[in-house]
């Protein structure tokens, strides 16, 4: 049952790094030069949907790192997820600090 944890773990952590990716490109599209350009609800409900997306990250991010933490026995696969995990953790906290 181990190696299933391990797997799901880095299976987890590249879902969060899939999406913390995805967000940081959307942003960037969305994200005009000059505020003025976009009408303010438009704004606000792109500013929802991509924070929505960085609970999405933060949450793929913790299963990883819990299930790598359940399958460290395993070996290298469970420290992949552990790393995935960490990694998708700290490119949803740059990410929140961009936007804020």
């Amino acid at each position: 049952m181990r190696p299933r944890l391990a797997l799901a773990g880095i299976a987890s952590g590249a879902i969060g790094l899939v999406f913390a990716v995805s967000t940081w490109v959307s942003w960037a599209i969305l994200s005009p030069p000059d505020t003025a350009t976009l009408p303010r609800s438009v704004a606000a409900v792109a500013a929802v949907l991509l924070a929505a997306l960085g609970v999405v990250v933060l949450l793929a991010a913790v299963l990883a790192v819990v299930f790598g933490v359940l399958a460290r026995k395993t070996g290298g696969l469970a420290y992949l997820g552990i790393g995935l995990g960490a990694l998708d953790v700290l490119l949803a906290l740059v990410f929140v600090r961009q936007v804020a």
